[in-house]
């Protein structure tokens, strides 16, 4: 390189140096960016704690055992059967969804195997649960290729928190009525409401109430 180009490079070194001091340096007027909360998780060798939140359109907080801080606690939990085919690509997708949303702090992902797969992929709903953490599930299910039953849960008279969690995988052998991937679909259209939303579940298999009768556990005949 001749000399000038020597001295052009080197006046334009200091000059991108100065820049990086001057507008991202570490000095007192510097300001760290906001760190996003993070996916609190339960997995299958942990206990989910579902809480009390004295709010009576939210009874329910759902935390870690062990970890039950204020801060940790959730109003919404996601609960994952990692026996199904692709429960690692899908528990991906749906920290990555959850954290586009900007939901990672307000969600508990709990990880659950039961004895045995269900014979019906399901995913079911609680009625509280709002349309961003709904879609949010949906949209992580769409790439996978089997077919799901699609319910909605909407009273708990156990008082178990059932609507404020949504259910992937099922716990329970039961009726399976699948939805084609173009109902699914419905699910994640942009600009749904609450109730808009209640509706396709509803029309899609029906409610969880209908199928109960019907359920009998993994481990039985």
């Amino acid at each position: 390189m001749s000399e000038p180009g020597r001295r052009a490079a080197g006046r334009l070194w200091v000059l991108m140096l100065a820049a990086c001091l001057l507008g991202g340096g570490t000095g007192a007027g510097a300001q760290a960016p906001p760190v996003a909360p993070l996916l609190l998780r339960a997995g299958t060798e942990q206990n989910l704690v579902i809480d009390a939140s004295g709010d009576p359109r939210l009874p329910h907080l759902f935390s870690v055992e062990g970890d039950a801080a204020a801060p940790q606690r959730r109003p919404w939990a996601v609960s994952l059967n990692v026996a199904l085919d692709g429960a690692a690509e899908l528990d991906r997708r749906l920290v990555q969804e959850l954290a586009q949303r900007q939901l990672a702090g307000q969600v508990l992902l709990e990880e659950f195997r039961p004895p045995r797969v269900p014979r019906c992929t399901e995913l079911q709903v609680g009625s509280r649960v709002p349309v961003a953490v709904v879609q949010a599930v949906v949209r992580a299910l769409l790439p996978l290729s089997q077919r799901w039953s699609v319910q909605i849960v909407e009273d708990d008279e156990a008082g178990t928190g059932e609507l404020q969690r949504v259910y992937i995988g099922g716990m329970v052998q039961r009726p399976c009525a699948l939805a084609p991937p173009s109902r699914l679909r419905e699910l994640a259209a942009p600009g749904l409401s609450l109730p808009e939303l209640h509706r396709l579940l509803r029309n899609i298999n029906g409610t969880a109430r209908q199928h109960a009768a019907a359920a009998r556990p993994l481990g039985g005949a």
